[in-house]
């Protein structure tokens, strides 16, 4: 027998409307800011504690509460924003819903302080799971201030879902610092347990693109692109780039979206101009009409649906591609048409010609030409087994690096692949791929020696400290890291708003520049997870900065040394990033391939 229908107890509906509004404390944030944002404010100042779990207070000096509506400040679905369903069509504010403070109240405890600049007097309310408990004169300068203890105390389930507290206010440190690029004029700061981490004066697109974005502000173009839908911001120059997407903040009428179709057109326009994983950051802002534009398709408003999404798009790509035409450019990476060959499922058409495929044993990378391929398939469907070749065949095509033993160097191509020569066969190399896994294996063994013998990793100091600037969420990033980052030989600290000073880099780095592998360690720093799958991320990026790369030319005595270094460097025959080190051509699969009888 089914359930009977009923309706939910106001406690439960409104706990089930704030998890869709309130997920973690940056949303809290968010929606603050938004709210203070849309009552005029000039100036706006967010304070956290326990990265926003335990304490939340968000201040501004905009038009304020009346004492007589703060109730309905916290009731459900209740707003001065909208008054007919028509508004919905064209939304121009940033909160809308009638939902913030009263999800957020719904979860927390909660005291709002306004005063209005026609009133003497300020009013304070105090709730607590959405009840509220307190409602007295305060006093207060014309404006309001928020204060939000405690949050999810009443439904813990939520707490457990959440990161640790530096991750969290690394999350609520980044609302903020994308709200403040969106409005530019407003001036935010941001402290997080008492230390300033965020500073945005509010004037032009520049000087808060400054305060977020630090020394690199200076590497941004003005990109303007003006029609019915206008296009405006900041771009980075082409030489100077990220490791991630974060960098970059689209915007909508002053909305901070997030909008695959957007950033994809940012990217376009830099084709051929980037190299490979790297990305632009900055701000690109699009303006039109609100009637284009559905912002109630997601509970937070992270999401937006536009009604010609083509036409967003080439505006976005032209404008952007036109600002780049002032840059001057640092071609560092070409995209072309891959002819026919690769692994499989790599973009290109056509069938390869030779396959890779992992080997039935598992830790070995078999390469197939298209004739034993299709010979083992017909075999396969003859005996209705998987097709790989048979024990023999798996004998001679697949390999561990230590079976290429003694590995000999024969050339190194135009392009910068080594040819080498082994037992197995000939040996294709990639220099970098097989660089960048012995330094990843040596870093992690260092890393562990370090512990077991209680001694710090082996570092080379720097003659002259480098200090970075960076964004204020990327130092509560970075903050939950620096053991890690010790443990690898790295020696950097905090060094004031915005600033980061690194006095040591591991030895296999020591030639870098230590501020380029810094920033970029900080762009791609793991969010979250386990110590150990950051330490492997983090081992991982190190080696890939400081591996030679492809085309470098390396003499002969270097690259005996890392054919040397390669075989004994322990696991498979990947580098970190999955990419094969070495090919095999063994005697059987190039007879096979070039139809010569085997012997």
């Amino acid at each position: 027998m089914t359930a009977p229908i009923r309706l939910l107890p106001p406690q439960v509906a409104d706990a089930i409307a704030a998890g869709e509004v309130v997920e973690r404390p940056a949303a809290a944030v968010k929606e603050l800011c938004e709210n203070a944002l849309d009552a005029g404010a000039t100036r706006i100042d967010v304070d956290l504690e326990g990265g926003g779990l335990v304490r939340i207070v968000v201040a501004d000096d905009g038009a304020g509460i009346p004492g007589d509506q703060l109730h309905l400040a916290v009731a459900r679905h209740a707003t001065s924003k909208l008054a007919t369903v028509d508004d919905l069509v064209r939304v121009r504010s940033l909160g809308f819903r009638g939902e913030a403070l009263a999800s957020i109240a719904a979860v927390s405890d909660l005291g709002i302080t306004s005063r209005t600049a026609g009133n003497e007097g300020a009013w304070l309310l105090h709730s607590r799971a959405g009840e509220a408990l307190e409602q007295r004169a305060a006093a207060r300068a014309p404006g309001t201030t928020v204060e939000v203890r405690d949050l999810f105390h009443n439904t813990p389930a939520r707490l457990a879902f959440l990161r640790s507290e530096r991750s969290e206010s690394a999350a609520a440190v980044h609302a903020v610092s994308d709200l403040a690029l969106t409005h530019p004029e407003v001036g935010f700061t941001c402290r997080s347990d008492d230390r300033l981490v965020l500073r945005s004066p509010g004037g032009s697109l520049i000087d808060t693109a400054t305060a977020v974005f630090g020394r690199d502000a200076g590497e941004l173009l003005a990109v303007e692109g003006p029609g019915a839908i206008a296009v405006s911001g900041l771009i980075s120059e082409p030489r100077s780039h990220r490791g991630s997407r974060t960098g970059l903040v689209i915007v909508i009428n002053r909305r901070r979206v997030h909008n695959r179709a957007l950033v994809v057109a940012v990217e376009e326009a830099y084709a051929g101009l980037l190299p490979v994983g790297r990305h632009p950051f900055g701000v690109v802002e699009v303006t039109l009409d609100p009637a284009m534009v559905d912002v109630n398709v997601h509970p937070t408003k992270r999401e937006v649906r536009l009604r010609e999404e083509g036409r967003v798009f080439t505006a976005v790509q032209h404008a952007c591609w036109s600002a780049l035409q002032e840059a001057r450019l640092s071609v560092a990476g070409t995209r072309l048409p891959q002819l026919g060959g690769g692994v499989p499922g790599a973009a290109g058409g056509g069938e390869p010609e030779l396959e890779l495929r992992e080997g039935p044993g598992g830790g070995t990378v078999e390469l197939w030409p298209h004739a034993l391929r299709e010979a083992a398939v017909r075999e396969a469907d003859g005996a209705g087994t998987a097709p790989f070749p048979g024990r023999e065949q798996a004998e001679t095509a697949g390999h561990r690096l230590a079976d290429l033993a003694p590995l000999r160097p024969l050339a190194q191509t135009s392009e910068g692949w080594l040819v080498a020569e082994s037992p197995r066969g000939l040996v294709l190399v990639d220099p970098h791929a097989a660089h960048e896994k012995i330094l990843y294996a040596e870093l992690l063994a260092e890393g562990d020696a370090a512990v077991r013998e209680s001694r710090a990793a082996t570092s080379q100091l720097l003659l002259v400290d480098s200090v970075v600037s960076v964004e204020a969420a990327g130092i509560e990033r970075l903050s939950e890291s620096f053991d890690i980052l010790a443990g690898l030989g790295f020696q950097i600290e905090p060094f004031g708003p915005g600033l980061i000073r690194c006095s040591a880099v591991p030895a296999a780095t020591a030639l870098l520049d230590p501020e380029r592998l810094v920033r970029d360690l900080l762009d791609s720093l793991p969010a979250g997870g386990d110590a150990p799958a950051r330490r492997r991320r983090l081992a991982a990026l190190t080696a890939c900065h400081a591996a030679v790369r492809l085309g470098d030319r390396l003499d002969p005595r270097e690259q005996l040394r890392l054919l040397e270094r390669l075989v004994i460097t322990p696991g498979g025959l990947t580098c970190p990033h999955g990419r094969p080190t070495v090919i095999v051509l063994d005697d059987h699969s190039l007879r096979r391939a070039f139809g010569r009888p085997t012997v």
